[in-house]
């Protein structure tokens, strides 16, 4: 059932965003279809809070940081790098 109190979807500048983890857990992202510019766009979305993943859906690791956050990208299998930076296209194996 939909959350009708909440936008469909929100970013990391509303305090709901904040508020859903406060307790120490991630977002739920699941895939969600809404209208962006009169035509519909699918993105990650947290079931809870409504706020949208940073990352692409269609990227196979996205950054799982709510859009517009602050500090590093980060995936959910740990890959990180600065905001404005390059994702790395690599990782090496641990020795």
């Amino acid at each position: 059932m939909a959350n009708a109190t909440l936008p469909e979807v929100i970013t990391n500048d509303d305090p709901n965003a904040a508020l859903c983890t406060a307790g120490g857990v991630d977002h739920d992202y699941r895939p969600h279809t809404y209208r962006s510019n009169g035509r519909p766009h699918t993105s990650l979305r947290c079931v809870w809070c409504h706020v949208v993943a940073c990352g692409d859906i269609d990227e196979a690791d996205p950054c799982i940081e709510p859009y517009h956050h602050h500090g590093d990208h980060r995936t959910r299998s740990g890959v990180t790098w600065p905001k404005g930076g390059c994702r790395p296209t690599t990782t090496e194996e641990p020795a």
